[in-house]
């Protein structure tokens, strides 16, 4: 199946931040999305051009706190700084046209739960989750 296929029929927006943004700002995107685990950092055009897990973020506060501490806690506690300083610009992306089983290896090597879906400007189309990919593969 290919990736624009997928979302037709699974539509997912998204988490998407600015690189300018606070790390606050996309602890709040990401707890008022609870099935979401990734944000996608837009550049002013509109284009992906960076990632950051919601793993990442609380590696940067695990620093300083026990682990014990629930995921709102650590948010409320986060660290100063910006999205553009913690992302991650390797971003593994899939166009509307690529096979998905071509790429899935790829993002779960990388321990990455949403696959981004980008146009050819690099505009993001939206998201498939391995865990919807997992729930159809069983359901079939």
């Amino acid at each position: 199946m290919k990736a624009g296929n997928w979302l037709e029929a699974h539509p997912r927006r998204g988490v998407t931040v600015a690189a300018t943004d606070s790390l606050a700002v996309a602890a709040q995107a990401l707890l008022d999305e609870p099935e979401s685990r990734d944000a996608y950092v837009l550049d002013e055009a509109g284009r992906v051009c960076g990632h950051l897990g919601f793993r990442r973020l609380a590696g940067i506060l695990l620093a300083h706190l026990r682990p014990s501490h629930s995921r709102r806690q650590l948010i409320e506690r986060i660290t100063p700084g910006s999205v553009g300083e913690y992302m991650d610009e390797r971003v593994l992306c899939v166009r509307p046209d690529e096979r998905i089983s071509d790429v899935f290896h790829q993002h779960m090597e990388r321990r990455v739960e949403d696959i981004a879906v980008i146009d050819d400007d690099g505009r993001l189309l939206g998201v498939i989750r391995v865990r919807d990919l997992l729930r159809a593969a069983l359901a079939e």
